[in-house]
């Protein structure tokens, strides 16, 4: 439901009209997020509002689009008044933008939005989206997305993400990752594209989709593992900890030092190297820091019979204890 004007107070959605032609200032920006966040509501009519926006700035040439521009910006107060109906109420954006969008709903139609995202090699990247959408996309991490009036579909090219998805009942939201589909309406998941794909979801409900296989549905708290090849299994699983990452920690609980190993590398956008494949095989359970590689070499010798080594490229070498004399 949208929220009544308050005469009273600035009015958040002239402030989002004033912000797609100028800088606002730091309070009024802070009031118009304050706004946003309030609910998924509103974080969706200002990411519609700015879509509506590029969409009539696509179409500037055409006559009533240039017309509907100069009247949001006469509304915004951003031009001059003209002489107006006595008592008429000031458009809100959204409306005159919705106006637009009827006007130029080939254009929008024909030509979807896409974005192309790509973390740094050594840090995590925190994105929001074109719907409100935010993701937390590992270090090294590609997310390609394509998102139409019917339709929002995303692409984990590299990397894992994290996905607090805005909910949108017209709109699926669409995760395409190591062969599956993943598909949502409004959830919180971790997806991980290791060498076998693993979906946690924290909640809501999300579909897994694959050619060949059956759809799994999973409900909050399941983990979904899929190895490579068709169909996958089901846990359930404390999947809170497999977003740690996101904050700079990998849990492990019972772990295989190789799957630790993928994931550390995952998460620091580092290579931990084992230089014996016997050493995969060792067990561990524990929190590890990742934002320094030393600390995680310090940790893993604590707790198994090994020796870590940084590389002057800044990646970790581990090796059994016996035969790490030569990095000593």
């Amino acid at each position: 439901m949208t929220p009544s004007l308050d005469d009273s107070a600035p009015d958040p959605r002239r402030l989002l009209s004033a912000s797609l032609t100028r800088d606002l200032t730091p309070a009024e920006q802070a009031e118009l997020d304050a706004w946003e966040a309030r609910s998924p509501e509103a974080r969706e009519e200002v990411a519609r509002t700015r879509e509506v926006w590029l969409a009539m700035g696509l179409a500037a040439e055409d006559p009533t689009v240039r017309a509907l521009r100069k009247s949001v910006r006469r509304e915004a107060r951003m031009d001059p008044p003209t002489a107006r109906a006595s008592g008429r109420r000031p458009l809100i954006a959204g409306l005159a933008l919705a106006a637009a969008a009827v006007a130029v709903g080939v254009t929008m139609t024909a030509l979807p939005q896409t974005e192309t995202y790509a973390a740094p090699a050594h840090a995590p990247a925190r994105l929001t989206l074109a719907d409100g959408s935010h993701v937390v996309l590992s270090p090294g991490g590609k997310l390609k997305t394509r998102f139409t009036r019917g339709a929002r579909d995303v692409t984990l090219e590299a990397g894992d993400g994290f996905f607090d998805v805005a909910h949108d009942a017209n709109r699926p939201f669409q995760v395409a990752a190591s062969g599956r589909a993943l598909t949502v309406l409004g959830t919180r998941f971790n997806v991980a594209a290791g060498e076998r794909l693993t979906v946690s979801l924290v909640e809501g409900s999300l579909r897994v989709s694959q050619a060949g296989a059956a759809n799994v549905l999973l409900k909050p708290g399941q983990r979904y593992v899929g190895a490579a090849g068709v169909g996958g299994e089901t846990e359930t699983a404390d999947v809170g900890n497999d977003g740690a990452w996101t904050s700079g920690r990998v849990v492990l609980s019972d772990a295989s030092l190789g799957e630790a190993a993928e994931r550390l590398s995952r998460a620091a956008g580092r290579r931990v190297d084992l230089t014996d494949p016997s050493l995969s095989g060792l067990r561990l359970s524990g929190s590890l820091s990742v934002e320094r590689m030393s600390d995680v070499g310090a940790a893993l010798e604590a707790l198994l019979p090994v020796r870590a080594w940084v590389s002057p490229t800044g990646d970790l070498e581990i090796s059994p204890r016996e035969r790490s004399s030569r990095h000593g």
